[in-house]
C-alpha cells in the first residue's frame, strides 16, 4: 500500500508541478505578451506565490491524512487512494474548503507573474474551472451525503477557495 501512495502522489506531483508549469513556459515563449510591468520585483512576489502555494498543497494533504484518515486521488467513483472517513475541518481545511486547490491555483499564478506571459495564465485558469466544478459537482455531494449536517456546518463557516485569514 506505501508504494501504492508514493506512486499515484508522485505522478500527481510530477502533473502538477512540472509538466503544467513546462506548459506554461512554452505558451510564454510561443505567445510572448506579458501582463505586468517588467520591474524586478515581480519575480520575486510570484515565488511568494508559489511557495504559498507549495505549502497549501503539502499541508492541506497532511490534513487530510492525519485527521480524515484518508487521501486525496479520490475522484469522484474513481477512488485511488482511501477516501476520507472523518470531515476535516482543521488545519489546511480551516482556512479553505479546496486548500489543494487554492494552492494549485497560487502556485500557477506564481508562475505566471515569475515568467510575465499573459498565455501562461491559461493554466491557472483552466486549474481554477476544474476545481471549482470538481468542488461543486463531485466533492461537496459526496461530503454532504457522508456527512450530513456536520458537513453543513463547515460550509456555512469556511469559504469555498479564498482563505479565510481570520475568525
Amino acid at each position: 500500500m506505501k508504494a501504492k501512495i508514493i506512486l499515484i502522489y508522485s505522478l500527481g506531483a510530477f502533473a502538477f508541478f512540472v509538466v503544467a508549469p513546462c506548459i506554461m513556459i512554452v505558451l510564454s515563449k510561443i505567445f510572448p505578451a506579458q501582463f505586468l510591468p517588467n520591474v524586478s520585483y515581480i519575480p520575486i512576489l510570484g515565488a511568494v506565490s508559489s511557495a504559498f502555494g507549495i505549502i497549501l498543497c503539502i499541508w492541506s494533504n497532511h490534513s487530510l491524512y492525519v485527521h480524515g484518515h484518508g487521501f486525496a486521488p479520490v475522484i469522484g467513483k474513481i477512488k485511488l487512494l482511501k477516501e476520507s472517513d472523518t470531515l476535516v475541518t482543521t488545519g489546511a481545511y480551516g482556512v479553505c474548503r479546496n486548500p489543494m486547490h487554492t494552492g494549485i491555483i497560487l502556485f500557477y499564478l506564481g508562475l505566471s507573474c515569475a515568467i510575465n506571459s499573459l498565455a501562461s495564465l491559461i493554466i491557472p485558469l483552466l486549474m481554477f474551472i476544474f476545481a471549482y466544478i470538481f468542488a461543486v459537482f463531485i466533492d461537496e455531494p459526496r461530503l454532504r451525503r457522508d456527512f450530513g449536517e456536520d458537513f453543513e456546518v463547515y460550509t456555512q463557516n469556511v469559504p469555498r477557495f479564498m482563505p479565510k485569514l481570520r475568525k
